[in-house]
């Protein structure tokens, strides 16, 4: 007998221990990798050889932030991530998911996330399974389901306090006593269930809320109170500390919004998973201090860990269902309703003024940059193929109007299927560098 079912020869191995890569060989029986070797393993000792001359052999990558929730019901491979090395992913993040949701809930649950990480309404109507209610019942569909990646989920508490509190409730108030024992007690049997941690979304309701609910309002999590937080971080701590807490922060004041976040380390006992670290070439300043911070808390012994986006942070969109621009309380405006609605509301007089005065006035969208540095990527009508592979900012001296006039103008009467582009600004080496020179930050 076949020592191994399969080896792979010849590559240059990278083992994720952060050791040298080093050109070997690997062995694997049964689907566990039972031999690394900086030699040659025997061909006749298996039942199957690769040749991987030229090639990394790697283990697969880990995304510990996305929202495939609903996608994976339907794309057992996680597309695109499944398409580009990720093996294991992490469901759940920022306080988001279906579970658990009221059979009654679960249309305005889909809503939400069809703006706030613009997932397709139509898309999740047609293939999600909807065959649980409970978060352990969630799991139990995640354990059923073909799947071509590993899979963990967060107990997201966004669900949890629409379920205990209600959805208005939730968006107006803080949780009384006895719904706050009810929350710990469901956190607690959902980790039971297998949940790796919890996970919840802070953005408050200012410019840094660019994440926002269907109807424009800032999620259940955005403006929760510290209270509750820390309720659930003492679940974590009754169980010895099992499981970690990614959370969505606002980071706009490093001694109020990040000085809680290290005391949720604190007080759980576990990993803290902050989102998000970018190399900010417009404003450099705001990604060292948040390196800075992550140090200085592990340094204190608080194990609060930096999330990295070192991916470009460019997008390609339309404005049928984009929502990055929620921030902005003028384009918030023009974005919300039906197309019908969205397109008459960009022609309001006043709304106009508002977008033409925020544009003047150079704000820039957390997550886009500059909005005069978004390019025209495709136009729908002949009439408007002049202004492709134009910036915002240039597209006066074509018109003779406003940018902003000529960009709306153009968006309506294409009824918003105009393909807008925005240009990544992180993706400096020098900055990038910073970001991955620290113990404590994970690129994702």
């Amino acid at each position: 007998m076949a020592t191994f079912d399969k080896i792979i020869i010849n590559g240059t191995i990278v083992d994720g221990t952060r050791a040298p890569r080093f050109r070997g060989s690997l062995g694997i029986k049964d689907g566990v990798i039972t031999e690394i070797t900086r030699g040659e393993l025997d061909a006749g000792d298996a039942e199957e050889v690769l040749d991987a001359k030229g090639l990394v052999v790697a283990p697969g990558f880990v995304d510990l932030h996305t929202h495939y929730d609903a996608q994976i019901q339907w794309d057992p491979y996680a597309t695109l991530s499944g398409w580009h090395g990720v093996t294991s992913l992490v469901l759940g993040n920022c306080g988001f998911g279906f579970a658990p949701v009221a059979p009654e809930n679960r249309d305005r649950a889909m809503l939400s996330m069809s703006r706030v990480e613009a997932i397709p309404f139509e898309s999740m109507k047609a293939g999600m399974l909807w065959d649980w209610i409970t978060f352990p019942e969630w799991l139990d569909t995640l354990e059923r389901i073909p799947k071509g990646v590993n899979v963990l989920s967060y107990v997201p508490v966004g669900p949890l306090m629409i379920w205990v509190m209600g959805l208005e409730a939730a968006k107006t108030r803080s949780a009384t006593e006895a719904e706050v024992k009810e929350m710990c007690r469901l956190l607690e049997l959902s980790l039971d269930a297998g949940g790796c941690g919890w996970s919840v979304q802070r953005l408050g309701d200012g410019f840094m809320s660019l994440q926002r609910d269907y109807d424009g309002t800032p999620m259940v999590t955005d403006c929760m109170d510290d209270d509750l937080c820390l309720a659930f971080a003492e679940v974590l701590k009754k169980r010895g500390s099992n499981g970690h807490i990614q959370i969505t922060q606002a980071s706009d004041d490093i001694r109020g919004d990040m000085k809680f976040v290290e005391k949720l380390a604190e007080v759980s006992g576990c990993p803290v998973l902050y989102n998000a670290i970018l190399a900010n070439e417009y404003y450099p300043k705001q990604h060292r201090r948040l390196v800075d911070w992550v140090n200085e808390c592990q340094d204190r012994g608080n194990q609060v860990w930096g999330q990295l986006l070192t991916t470009g942070n460019d997008f390609s969109f339309t404005f049928e269902d984009f929502n990055l621009l929620d921030g902005q309380d003028c384009w918030r405006e023009v974005t919300l309703g039906t197309i019908e609605e969205k397109m008459a509301k960009m022609q309001l007089p006043k709304n106009r003024e508002a977008l033409r005065d925020d544009y003047d006035n150079g704000r820039m969208p957390i997550a886009t940059g500059p909005i005069k540095e978004f390019i025209i990527l495709e136009a729908m009508n002949p009439a408007n193929k002049k202004y492709e592979g134009k910036r915002i900012h240039e597209l006066e001296a074509i018109s003779g109007k406003h940018p902003i006039d000529t960009l709306l103008d153009m968006v309506v009467e294409e009824n918003l299927k105009t393909v807008i582009f925005t240009p990544a600004f992180n993706t400096d080496p020098g900055y990038n560098k910073e970001l991955l020179d620290s113990e404590y930050t994970v690129p994702g």
